[in-house]
């Protein structure tokens, strides 16, 4: 495996090839039942062919085209993203799965159990997120009334708990949150890696989480100067716990096409369907139940102005444009398979190691990423190192 590494995602609550909840997209996650025209838009639980089917399909055009691994978000309107990885492992030989949760859905002994087990089915395959919720209303809509502070608190108890039953065979452990009286790792789930550990979030609390705990802190896509100082800063908070070899991963769309011209013209499909049906005051309409911390370019969504497709690019060919119609994770590389590859390039220079690329639908984006876009990375890559 290379020293940079490129996943995609998997969409997990239906593809996007247009707006959320358009029933001609993939999957039967559409808004209305009965009119669904994509593929699989209209299976009954005891069909041969259903939408994890699609997931397979995607995950194994990611393995063909080489990306390292691919991404699962955690939303309550999807899949489950363990139930998804363990199904998938078995279907794949070498992708790596990033499965988010957090420390809310499982209880320190249940998720090291868990990994153990995948791990040994998988030869070390899975990858933790470890996420914390962006918004406070669907933090208590699932049951959870922690604040959004104390949840790093819990969440930073969490991963203690877990890398002691880890490492020991008889841990001990008494905190606000968690205890344990003797509980570890024995037997044949030693032989299990602990996974890697991503973490998100740009807030204060979610720096110092990451700068704990974190072997990638990831970041939604903004200016370089603004990656640049959000890795600065996640840098100086590590020294503080003596860890010196965090590394840094960036999610970020991409629309990639043969010519700029044709790239922009998807784009500018998208930004004029979302126009039409006006989700742009939905999204703005949405903004204050989420607790996470706002980005720069994210001020403009709440613009009561009329905008124009050209006004969301905060860096060429970097268009935030998805965030103001309401396709997270907001952000996207437009442009020609050289113009991306980059993009890519000039965050990777800024220390970036970790890539989450995906555009839509999925599967299709998988290959024209795998075919036109990874082989440039890669040659860059390899003449580096020579």
């Amino acid at each position: 495996m290379s020293d940079t590494l490129y996943f995609t995602r998997l969409p997990l609550h239906g593809d996007t090839q247009y707006l959320p909840g358009d029933p001609r997209n993939r999957g039967d996650w559409h808004r209305t039942p009965g009119e669904g025209t994509g593929a699989v838009s209209e299976f009954d639980v005891e069909d041969d062919f259903s939408y994890i089917d699609y997931l397979s399909q995607i995950a194994r055009a990611a393995e063909i085209n080489r990306f390292d691994g691919v991404l699962m978000v955690n939303a309550p309107g999807g899949e489950e993203p363990w139930t998804v990885c363990s199904l998938l492992a078995r279907e794949t030989r070498r992708l790596k799965f990033v499965s988010a949760f957090q420390p809310y859905h499982f209880s320190p002994w249940a998720a090291v159990q868990m990994a153990a087990t995948y791990q040994r089915a998988s030869r070390n395959r899975l990858v933790w997120n470890i996420i914390n919720g962006g918004s406070e209303v669907v933090q208590k809509q699932v049951g959870d009334n922690t604040p959004h502070d104390d949840r790093y608190e819990r969440a930073d108890e969490f991963l203690q708990v877990v890398k002691g039953y880890w490492n020991n065979e008889s841990f001990h452990f008494s905190g606000k949150y968690y205890s344990a009286d003797g509980g570890g790792r024995k037997g044949a789930h030693k032989k299990a890696a602990l996974p890697l550990i991503c973490t998100a979030g740009s807030s204060i609390p979610a720096r110092e989480f990451g700068a704990k705990h974190a072997d990638y802190y990831l970041m939604r896509a903004e200016t370089p100067a603004e990656i640049s100082a959000l890795i600065a800063d996640v840098k100086n908070r590590a020294k503080q716990y003596g860890r010196e070899e965090i590394r840094f991963g960036l999610s970020i769309d991409v629309i990639a096409r043969a010519t700029e011209e044709e790239a922009f013209a998807e784009a500018r499909r998208f930004f004029d369907d979302g126009i039409q049906i006006k989700a742009a005051k939905s999204v703005a309409a949405h903004a204050g139940l989420r607790s996470a911390r706002r980005l720069s370019h994210e001020y403009d969504y709440l613009s009561e102005e009329e905008k124009r497709f050209e006004d969301f690019f905060i860096h060429p060919n970097v268009w935030s444009g998805f965030g103001y119609i309401g396709i997270p994770p907001g952000c996207a590389i437009v442009g020609s398979y050289q113009n991306v590859a980059k993009r890519i390039q000039e965050y990777q220079d800024l220390g970036i190691s970790m890539f989450f690329l995906a555009g839509y639908p999925h599967l299709e984006e998988t290959y024209r990423l795998g075919e036109h876009v990874l082989p440039l990375l890669k040659r860059r890559q390899q003449g580096a190192e020579d």
